[in-house]
């Protein structure tokens, strides 16, 4: 299991409830300016829908091997995309596990739409591609582990309401710790945000969401 004993639990449950909060208005807000402070309402069990699916605006990561990966690598494939870094103590790890769970579901289904998990790391001072590739591939050998440039990392993560930022600490051995919005992704097979899961999650609910949702596509 990757180390994270460095950073208390403690302290990132604080920072996860405001950027769960932020994270949600974000959408919201890009997506349905009007409907902001009013509920989302489910598109089935877990996954909320945001209206019209949207075009992902441009942008170029770098996944664990050294190659790139933008819009062209979302096309042909439904793709979980969470949002985190590999120091994270609880969130990220919690999240990538509940992942696998899923995928396994997904795959012993007789037939099931294809589909790749995608794990953005927001921290790329320490998040190098060898350290993604350990740890993303520990829940399960298919999962993607990408990053990039702050200013690429924006391109995807805004338009999405995904937000994060640095929090130094003085208690933490490694200096900082990164608060950010801990909702999962859902792009379609056209590169276009569809839908996202809110935290906390639930593998059931989302496997069921998932089937229903491509089966009925």
């Amino acid at each position: 299991m990757p180390d994270s004993r460095t950073i208390r639990l403690g302290w990132t449950f604080l920072l996860a409830v405001p950027a769960l909060i932020g994270g949600l208005l974000a959408i919201l807000y890009f997506y349905f300016p009007n409907a902001v402070g009013k509920p989302q309402q489910p598109l089935h069990t877990e996954a909320s829908a945001v209206g019209e699916p949207r075009r992902l605006k441009a942008f170029s990561l770098t996944d664990q091997l050294g190659q790139t990966y933008d819009n062209q690598r979302l096309l042909g494939h439904w793709t979980f995309m969470s949002f985190g870094y590999t120091y994270c103590p609880d969130i990220c790890p919690t999240t990538l596990s509940i992942m696998s769970e899923v995928s396994n579901r997904i795959r012993a289904q007789a037939q099931h739409a294809p589909f790749q998990v995608v794990f953005v790391s927001i921290d790329p001072e320490r998040d190098t591609p060898a350290r993604l590739a350990e740890y993303v591939t520990y829940f399960d050998p298919a999962f993607l582990g990408v990053t990039g440039t702050q200013q690429e990392l924006q391109k995807l993560t805004h338009p999405l309401g995904i937000l994060y930022q640095r929090v130094d600490t003085q208690d933490s051995a490694m200096g900082y710790v990164m608060d950010h919005t801990a909702s999962i992704i859902l792009v379609d097979p056209q590169g276009r945000f569809f839908a996202y899961f809110l935290h906390p999650h639930d593998a059931d609910s989302i496997t069921r969401d998932f089937t229903t949702i491509t089966q009925s596509d």
